[in-house]
């Protein structure tokens, strides 16, 4: 499988385990699809000399930008490309909009509400936050580096950042939804977006400074002002020319321009992780928390870990609040 790369045509390929995915580029649909077309020839044929048989009712292909339904023909067999593809757990659309894999992440993570909510009621709040960052919000936002940036559109944003603060909701049982978000985010979850922003910073300085993968790095730096940099720093810029180029990875790291310390060499990875998380000003559960009475009587001030604490009998009706006094008592 070493001679894999030969057998595309030069044209870039990436595999993991047994799935293989190339990428084919064109000036016009027509050249696309004839390059396409020698593509797969050549491959075919390189793996039937390997001994191996590739399933094309399995292979799929979608065109970026162009409207989708075309036909590829390989040797007797023929497929028709679709508008949606799932790459290692991310559905990638002809459009990059990444809007089909937000409305499965909104589809699942609404599915898990009931879940959520069973799982909550044999857990304490500071148990239950740890299963809601390891198990909910690493499978919904999982691969958010490539789908989620400041261009996805607002519909999108807005229902990602719906679906964070209706598990924050389920965490501090304030179904009646009396809480502001503000004080939602001293759980210490940090929302959807921010949380983008720092693990795509943190992705892009790994790379930079591990030299690995050298090929991604070489890429991340071509769009990088080489000469007009700070000292420790890379400034990055926009190369697209079309509004679907903008989704290119290297064209989004517009966001690490504004980092306000030197981060190329002298600094540990555990450092540049504790200063990207200042610098984004990322949730952290410390101040005062209100939560409805009878719904979320879980915070002490003291302590930051949100120990259950004992609910009054009696809840009283209406939108009524308590909190936690310093000497153990409940205030409303």
């Amino acid at each position: 499988m070493k001679d894999v790369a030969g057998s595309v045509n030069g044209n870039d390929i990436t595999t993991y385990a047994d799935d293989t995915y190339v990428l084919v580029k064109g000036k016009s649909l027509e050249e696309l699809i004839q390059n396409t077309e020698n593509c797969l020839t050549s491959h075919l044929a390189y793996l039937n000399r390997q001994g191996m048989i590739t399933n094309l009712e399995k292979t799929e292909a979608v065109i970026f930008g162009e409207q989708n339904g075309v036909s590829i023909k390989v040797g007797d067999l023929s497929f028709k490309t679709n508008c949606t593809m799932k790459v290692l757990g991310v559905t990638m659309d002809e459009k990059l909009s990444w809007s089909p894999h937000i409305d499965k992440v909104v589809k699942k993570a609404k599915s898990l509400n009931s879940a959520l909510k069973f799982i909550r009621n044999k857990l304490n709040l500071k148990q239950f936050l740890k299963v809601l960052t390891s198990q909910f919000f690493s499978t919904c936002f999982y691969g958010c580096q490539a789908w989620l940036s400041d261009i996805t559109s607002y519909r999108d944003k807005r229902r990602l950042t719906s679906l964070h603060f209706r598990s924050l909701r389920i965490a501090v049982r304030d179904h009646r939804r009396l809480l502001h978000r503000a004080e939602l985010d001293k759980l210490g979850r940090t929302r959807p977006l921010t949380w983008t922003k720092y693990q795509t910073a943190s992705l892009v300085m790994k790379i930079v400074r591990n030299d690995f993968p050298r090929r991604l790095k070489e890429n991340l730096l071509s769009n990088a002002y080489i000469e007009r940099r700070k000292p420790g720093r890379l400034k990055f810029y926009d190369n697209s020319r079309t509004r679907i180029g903008r989704q290119n990875f290297g064209n989004r790291l517009g966001l690490l321009n504004d980092i306000d310390f030197d981060w190329t060499d002298g600094l540990t990875d555990g450092a540049i992780r504790t200063k990207l998380k200042k610098f984004f000003k990322m949730a952290t559960p410390d101040g005062e928390v209100v939560f409805p009475l009878g719904r979320a009587n879980e915070h002490s001030s003291s302590n930051p870990s949100f120990p259950p604490l004992t609910e009054p009998s009696g809840y009283p009706q209406g939108p009524r609040h308590c909190t936690r006094g310093t000497d153990g008592t409940n205030r409303h």
